[in-house]
């Protein structure tokens, strides 16, 4: 099953637009038809991230195989025979080998790419689309390779810094556990039998203490199932604006996913595409799925005759910035120049707020498990130190 978005009319001709779910298009259009709605526009929103489906460098892999291969004139079903020999991902050598079948009976490539549609995302599909459309098809599979291998790029960034806390917590909980469990509880027996007065400090460490295993175990938990829940419950989409919504992170990804925006949209906009239809492709292969599911909505206001600034700040999921800059564009009829400014801000903010993150998280993480370190020696000691004043008496 998948989601697919329409636009429609009743017999009375009043529009009406949503969402169902569908095995396939003419199993959508027949639920739709057998409403009584004329179905005008359906688009499929699939779930990138069902099983089977290649990820983003196997894509990345197969789009500059088929595009080196259009800009070479080489044949493509040998192409795509030697990346699935020479390949050692069993997904990606399978997808190359169904295509290099269907090539050989004559199927078109971008039939031949439809076919596989449960195991491609749209981004492939809509590169296809959009390199027929622009009568080059070699120049389109560099451009979105370019534009991915860049995204990749600035990802692997924010997940190095990411791995810095995750390494100092994942150093720092087996310490507290065995503290925990076993160090702990030990001053806890000897300051029983001695029957003193604790601090508030000393029991506060050993009650935490007695739940600490089982306050990591549910963290753990949590940690686990909220990105699991976000996508079961809401796709992609609900992930993406989950993530974009974390403290010191959040604006990362969503710079990232502008950046992609702009610098895509320019590449279709010199392929000389309309502009509706520059939009529609790039909604298809944007990665961010917020930003792809407005990037539909943008495209029909286009089709309606509004501005492309105005179309974007109808829609949180697109910055005040690059709206401003568009509309600068648009004034002036500098429309891919502007589009290829914006992205260079971002580029910009993205550096900067990766440079501060840097900066930030070590010695935050290091003062962070410090402090707490200092906190259980004191906490722990005081009595000891009390206890052993009042055996020396």
């Amino acid at each position: 099953m998948a989601d697919y978005e329409f636009q429609a009319q009743t017999s009375t001709g009043e529009p009406v637009h949503g969402t169902l779910a569908a095995a396939d298009e003419a199993s959508a259009r027949r639920e739709l038809e057998s409403r009584g709605l004329i179905v005008g526009d359906l688009l499929w929103c699939p779930e990138v991230d069902e099983a089977g489906t290649l990820g983003d460098e196997e894509i990345t892999t197969l789009v500059h195989a088929v595009g080196s291969a259009a800009a070479s004139r080489a044949p493509l079903e040998l192409t795509l025979a030697v990346l699935a020999e020479d390949n050692d991902d069993p997904r990606l050598a399978g997808v190359a080998r169904r295509l290099v079948s269907r090539l050989q009976q004559g199927t078109t490539i971008d039939r031949a790419i439809a076919d596989l549609d449960h195991e491609l995302p749209a981004e492939v599909r809509g590169l296809m689309r959009a390199g027929i459309e622009s009568g080059d098809l070699a120049g389109t599979f560099a451009r979105f390779t370019q534009q991915r291998i860049e995204s990749q790029r600035i990802g692997r960034k924010i997940r190095t810094i990411i791995a810095y806390p995750i390494v100092i917590i994942l150093m720092t909980v087996p310490i507290m556990l065995l503290l925990s469990l076993f160090v702990i509880p030990m001053f806890a027996e000897i300051y029983t039998e001695f029957e003193l007065d604790l601090p508030a400090m000393t029991l506060l460490i050993v009650g935490t203490a007695e739940q600490l295993p089982g306050l990591i175990v549910g963290l753990l938990l949590v940690v686990l199932a909220v990105p699991i829940l976000l996508r079961v419950l809401g796709g992609r989409w609900l992930f993406h604006r989950f993530r974009g919504a974390v403290p010191l992170f959040g604006r990362l990804w969503i710079w990232s996913s502008q950046r992609e925006f702009a610098a895509l949209l320019a590449s279709f906009l010199d392929l000389r595409l309309p502009l509706s239809q520059a939009v529609e492709f790039t909604g298809q292969l944007m990665s961010d799925r917020n930003v792809a599911r407005s990037c539909q909505r943008v495209s029909e206001r286009l089709q309606a005759g509004e501005p492309l600034s105005t179309s974007l700040g109808h829609s949180i999921n697109f910055d005040r910035t690059l709206t401003s800059t568009v509309a600068w564009g648009e004034s002036y009829g500098l429309l891919p120049d502007a589009l290829r400014i914006a992205g260079e801000l971002y580029d910009d903010r993205i550096e900067q707020q990766l440079a501060l993150v840097r900066r930030l998280l070590p010695p935050a993480a290091l003062i962070g498990v410090g402090t707490v370190a200092i906190f259980v020696v004191i906490g722990l000691f005081i009595p000891l130190v009390e206890l052993l004043a009042g055996l020396s008496q």
